[in-house]
């Protein structure tokens, strides 16, 4: 069986505002077996630059990226699958389905994203929990946030990796199964045990969608790296005065 060195491009940030919505600051990850070069979800539109950096640094160019596989179709998760040309997008059948049958405007669903994919069926595979999409990598249901939201295990070089997307956003929603942000919270939580399950009983480790990789330790979450994030605030009026730097 196949397995796959990992790279984390963007960590993923648990933060969410008040005023503003959600940050929108998702995992992203690359795989690489040699033979395959594949994305886990692709970020927001913001993304752009930092996923660019992030690929030099690794001596990739966009157009290697050969898969990117969906985690669901939410504007953070999908947003740049557009920049990588070669790439066959794999998402979840019920998922294309169902936001595709969305109206304009429904909330963080991915529009425009969304017609193109469905307007590139030879660039588009669809597939339905529990099939191997690649070797080596595993497609498991995860509803709740969305209704066809897929999770991913993948075989890596370290041992395998669980990539939840939102059906387990951060440690917090891993730690507990209280979720934010579900269409069917029920549906979530469940999706949240199913998960956490296959961690203890399996030695597997996770990779949420908005937070740093995580394992399951004597029944207790872990974060595997730190969580860092930095913000320049443009508040300062004085010439000459730097921005306000949050980290």
């Amino acid at each position: 069986m196949a397995t796959y060195d990992l790279d984390i491009l963007v960590n993923g940030f648990p933060g969410k505002t008040a005023t503003h919505g959600g940050l929108g600051w998702s995992s992203v990850c690359l795989l690489r077996d040699g033979a395959h070069t594949v994305l886990i979800d692709t970020g927001p539109p913001a993304y752009l630059g930092p996923l660019h950096a992030a690929l030099d640094r690794l001596g990739l160019a966009p157009s290697d990226v050969t898969h990117i596989l969906a985690t669901h179709l939410h504007w953070d998760h999908i947003g740049n699958f557009t920049m990588f040309p070669n790439a066959t997008v794999v998402v979840g059948r019920r998922e294309l389905a169902w936001a595709s049958a969305q109206p304009p405007g429904t909330p963080l669903v991915a529009d425009l994203h969304v017609q193109r994919l469905v307007a590139l069926p030879e660039r588009t595979l669809l597939v339905d929990a529990g099939e191997e999409t690649l070797p080596g990598i595993s497609v498991l249901d995860a509803p709740g946030h969305t209704p066809g939201h897929l999770a991913y295990r993948v075989a890596t070089t370290d041992g395998d990796v669980l990539f939840a997307g939102d059906a387990v956003k951060n440690r917090y929603e891993l730690a507990t199964g209280d979720v934010d942000s579900s269409l069917d919270m029920a549906t979530s939580r469940r999706s949240v045990e199913r998960l956490r399950s296959i961690m203890v009983e399996e030695s597997v480790t996770m990779v949420p969608g908005h937070d740093v990789p995580l394992a399951v330790r004597s029944g207790q979450v872990q974060a595997l790296a730190p969580q860092t994030a930095q913000f320049s605030v443009f508040l300062d009026t004085t010439a000459g005065e730097t921005p306000r730097v949050i980290t």
